[in-house]
């Protein structure tokens, strides 16, 4: 198990993005055993990501495989985490947006990125999502933040799934779970780009959400 490697069409990344992309691949590999498929060409413009959200540990593998890739997205989070000392530190550091509130208007952000030629990433449930609020997917409603985002910017939309990432830090746990032994198998999974002109909103996120529900479904 382990994560792909370099993108075929890699992006300048900062000191700090690398910093912590090596220090969330050790945690990742103490907490889990983890993978990543490889990333495809992107090199033929924007690109947002778009994943599910099932535990605090999604920020563990998020940045350790984009680090790995090479390709430094700026996630949009949740803007209450920045409040936290230490998480906001953090966030800041690997130039993470907020979204939902606190003054920011995370849209315009987004764009003003991915014109500047760097990707985004959107959770699209905008929280972690607990079982009991799953459909029979394995994810929760879906924001449309992302279409506007990409439509603005005329992006392409990327899907990803990160599998069992609430094995590792469940999602009403505080820390995440310690396991000498049976460490839980992660995985982010890629889907296919695809693009949102000539689909309204509600065909954007069906699109989304038809490739992440295929890939969680795999074995």
């Amino acid at each position: 198990m382990a994560y792909a490697g370099t993108s075929p069409t890699p992006l300048p990344t900062t000191w700090r993005f690398r910093v912590f992309g090596k220090i969330f691949r050790f945690v990742s590999r103490v907490l889990s055993r983890p993978s990543s498929e490889r990333l495809p060409n992107l090199d033929d413009g924007p690109v947002v990501f778009v994943a599910n959200h099932t535990s605090m540990s999604d920020v563990f593998f998020a940045i350790a495989t984009l680090s790995d890739w090479k390709y430094p997205a700026r996630c949009l989070v949740r803007y209450a985490y920045f409040a936290n000392p230490l998480m906001g530190t953090f966030l800041r550091n690997v130039d993470c947006v907020p979204a939902g509130g606190g003054g920011t208007d995370a849209v315009a952000v987004a764009v003003e990125t991915l014109d500047a030629g760097r990707p985004v990433a959107v959770m699209v449930e905008g929280r972690i999502v607990p079982p009991e609020d799953r459909s029979p997917d394995g994810m929760g409603d879906f924001r449309d933040g992302f279409v506007a985002i990409a439509r603005k910017a005329d992006a392409r939309v990327l899907p990803i799934v990160i599998t069992n990432a609430d094995h590792v830090w469940g999602s009403r746990a505080k820390l995440p779970t310690l396991r000498m032994r049976n460490r839980p198998e992660v995985e982010v999974r890629v889907g296919t780009p695809f693009s949102v002109d000539g689909l309204v909103d509600s065909e954007a996120i069906a699109e989304a959400r038809s490739q992440m529900a295929a890939m969680l479904a795999r074995p």
